[in-house]
């Protein structure tokens, strides 16, 4: 049957949403979906999807640093799309949606519109603007907006940062990067309409929902094909039992290197100065990380940040006052100075908690520091008369 470009579909068309579960990847952690739209009469078979890049892209990287990237939509075929995600072995479910003809025809103009020159590429920021919230977003605008108008004032009981860990929590170093760079505005509870920026919160928020007339907006919900290892995570599993005794063991080296220091032995010193130093660079570095995304990038998730009382810039001038003790065999005495300023700090950052305005979720990331710190003080307050060349053993 032959239609117009304008309106292909007919009576029995189909729009599915497509939700692709979570992969081995850091970025396919998240999941993926895209908009199925098919037509057995008029031969009609389309997936379009959000959230492309490519890494190779120019200034891809410099842009990524900065906040600004440039993702885009794509169109292909159903087989090789459901074929790449079934070799990758990720999960994928299928929807059909509720539509009327007159809807599936304005969606396809809509995504007509979306995956044409000059459109494709958008400004994509991984919460508010993704592959999910693109394909609610056109739902959203075919239905009306009856979707964000059930959703934006309702409570979701999570937060941008705990669905993040939630579903990062198998990946160790990347969960802690993640944690450690989200300031606060990533705590504040979500509206289950935001909450929907995970391909898999939006299928199980639109089978909850219903259409003006009372019949449900989701027709059916099957699953296509079940991963055999990866799974979304249901909870949350704390990393602060996994943190906390990294860095208490941490502080306990530095106190006994420290104490052997006194003992006017070269070796002893060496590696308590080596490892202040890569501490303390390490710790430099972060912190000057962590207040260059706060006030030089537009990545506003990671402003107003914390954890710069944790890892802050002060800690590089201790990384020099260690760096000579590795070389030299003594220390600056301006080095009790800066533990003294790098410590209160990272307690202070502790003690603020009780404040609600400072109540941003970083109890591993002070568990993670604070005992190193303090270990390191302790050292340093102990052995200082002998390690500064004042006093000998």
């Amino acid at each position: 049957m032959a239609r117009d470009r304008d309106n292909p579909l007919g009576d029995l068309s189909e729009v599915l949403l497509v939700t692709i579960g979570p992969g081995e990847l850091v970025w396919e952690r998240f999941g993926h979906n895209a908009l199925w739209v098919r037509d057995p009469e008029s031969g009609f078979d389309r997936v379009y999807h959000w959230g492309l890049f490519d890494f190779q892209s120019e200034n891809f990287w410099p842009k990524f640093l900065q906040g600004y990237m440039d993702y885009s939509i794509g169109s292909t075929s159903p087989p090789p799309f459901f074929q790449f995600n079934m070799e990758n072995d990720r999960s994928i479910w299928v929807q059909e949606i509720n539509l009327t003809v007159a809807q599936k025809n304005a969606l396809v103009r809509f995504l007509r519109k979306n995956d044409s020159e000059g459109n494709r590429i958008y400004r994509y920021d991984y919460y508010l603007d993704n592959c999910s919230t693109r394909a609610r977003d056109a739902l959203n605008t075919v239905l009306g907006g009856i979707i964000k108008k059930a959703t934006e004032g309702e409570g979701s009981g999570k937060s941008f940062r705990s669905n993040t860990r939630r579903l990062l929590q198998m990946m160790p170093g990347p969960y802690l990067g993640i944690q450690l760079g989200l300031g606060h505005p990533a705590d504040e509870e979500i509206s289950i309409w935001k909450d929907m920026f995970t391909p898999m919160a939006l299928r199980r928020h639109l089978n909850t929902l219903n259409l003006p007339d009372g019949t449900p907006m989701v027709l059916s919900d099957k699953l296509l094909y079940n991963s055999s290892k990866t799974k979304e995570p249901e909870t949350i599993r704390s990393y602060i039992w996994f943190f906390l005794p990294i860095s208490a063991s941490l502080g306990v080296l530095f106190a006994t290197l420290g104490y052997l220091s006194t003992l006017e032995k070269k070796t002893p010193r060496f590696f308590f100065g080596l490892l202040g130093t890569l501490w303390a660079l390490l710790s430099g570095l972060s912190g000057t990380i962590l207040l260059i995304i706060w006030f030089f990038t537009e990545h506003r998730f990671g402003h107003w940040n914390e954890n710069v009382l944790q890892f802050n810039p002060l800690s590089l001038l201790l990384a020099v006052c260690f760096l000579m003790l590795t070389v030299g065999g003594r220390l600056p005495e301006i080095t009790i100075k800066l533990l003294y300023g790098v410590t209160g700090l990272s307690l202070i950052g502790m003690l603020i908690q009780i404040i609600p305005i400072f109540d941003q979720v970083n109890a591993e990331i002070i568990a993670l520091a604070l005992p190193a710190h303090l270990g390191l003080l302790w050292a340093v307050k102990t052995t200082m008369p002998f390690l500064s060349g004042k006093k000998q053993a």
